[in-house]
This record gives structure tokens, sequence and C-alpha cells, in this order.
């Protein structure tokens, strides 16, 4: 399983910095066209905003795993023994309880982005909203295997 898990926390970093690639070069295009040709390319905005949401969602599953997120960890580090690994437990079961409604409720926003496109590039909305119950998911699988070792590790302190 962690080898499965580094496979998907690698790919993830890949495709973030393909996305930042992207998103970079697009606003720059976007500035160069309005400033220096002064027609501004009707498309760039639209396109940006897409890559920055797939990229803060896919973002967001990284941070989970690394728990890199702004936590208030003071009850945490004060507490030891069962309580802390209570509290931890707490902790992960709410994160998976978000991770299952972002992806429950992003696979419904997707089947109503199946009816709609997007207005400058007529994408189908479903391709920009995929992002969000795959984010879920991903979120979901990182908490189930990290979960264990971390209450493993905070087991043995005493």
């Amino acid at each position: 399983m962690a080898k499965l898990e580094h496979v998907i926390v690698k790919l993830l970093y890949y495709v973030c910095a393909l996305l930042m690639l992207v998103m970079v070069s697009v606003v720059t295009a976007q500035v160069v066209s309005r400033y220096v040709f002064g027609n501004p390319f009707t498309w760039t905005e639209e396109l940006a905003r897409y890559v920055f949401v797939w990229m803060s969602m896919l973002g967001t599953a990284v941070g989970v795993k690394y728990g890199a997120h702004i936590a208030l960890d003071l009850l945490e580090k004060k507490l030891r023994g069962l309580a802390r690994q209570i509290l931890i437990a707490v902790n992960q079961l709410l994160i998976l309880a978000f991770g299952g409604f972002l992806a429950y409720s992003g696979f419904k926003l997707m089947q109503i982005g199946a009816r709609q496109t997007s207005p400058t590039l007529s994408l189908p909305m479903e391709w920009v909203y995929v992002v969000i119950p795959v984010s879920g998911l991903l979120i979901i699988f990182f908490v189930i295997t990290g979960t264990a070792g971390k209450l493993k590790r905070q087991g043995g302190e005493h």
C-alpha cells in the first residue's frame, strides 16, 4: 500500500507542477495580449480559473497526506496515551467525512455539469468538476492509509 501511495503522491506533484506551468503561461499570455497588443484573449481568464481549481483541489489532497494544512494542535500536543489516540481518531474521522462529502457532492455536481458547457472554451463542465470527487477520494485514501501509522506512532509515546 505504501508503494501505491508513493506513486500517487509523486503523480500528484507532477500534475500540480504542470498545472502551475499552464496557469503561469496562460496568465502571461493574457497580460501580453492585453497590454502589448491591446486585444486581450477571451479564453485565458476562464482557463486560468479552471486550472487553479484543479491545482487547489489536488493540492488539498496532498496537504491532507502530509498534514500540511493549518491546524490547532495544542490539545493534541498536551494529551498523551489513549486520550491523544482518541483525539487523533476523531480528527481523522472528521477529515474522512469531509472527503466523503466532497466525493459525493462532487459526483452530483458532475452530473449537473454533464448538461453544461463553459462559456468561452465550450468545455463540458463535468471535466471541470471531475476534480472534486477525485480529490475527495484521494483525501479518503490518504486518511485511511495515514491514520493507522499515526495512531501506531502516537501509541508508542509515553
